[in-house]
């Protein structure tokens, strides 16, 4: 991971190490997500808060993640997922009527009122 990590963002290795604090890998290799052919998902837990946003914004327009199909996600916690879930069929409504409409932690913005899942 640090190598791809040096890639999306130009630091040194020794800088990486001290910031990336863990890294493993999800589910078992005879999961259902091996037997599809797709590749486990990786967790990275950075120590720092500037670094991991910086390979975020950074990763969307990187090369090696366009040629090896690689993309960062946040790992919500199972409560995000279902409120997330519920409430971005809201958000994709509000948006396609014009209105400025977000996710945030666990409630949307929809002009500027919050809106929480059922």
């Amino acid at each position: 991971m640090i190598g791809i990590l040096t890639r999306i963002i130009p630091v040194s290795v020794d800088r990486l190490r001290d910031t990336v604090d863990s890294v493993h890998r999800l589910w078992k290799k005879a999961d259902a997500a091996s037997a599809n052919n797709r590749p486990r998902a990786v967790i990275i837990q950075f120590g720092m808060r500037t670094m991991r946003d910086e390979v975020w914004r950074k990763s969307k327009v990187a090369n090696v993640c366009k040629e090896t199909h690689i993309s960062f996600k946040e790992d919500f916690s199972k409560e995000d997922r279902i409120a997330r879930a519920k409430l971005w069929p809201l958000v994709q409504e509000a948006r396609s009527r014009g209105k400025r409409a977000y996710l945030k932690e666990g409630f949307a913005l929809i002009d500027n009122r919050r809106v929480v899942p059922d």
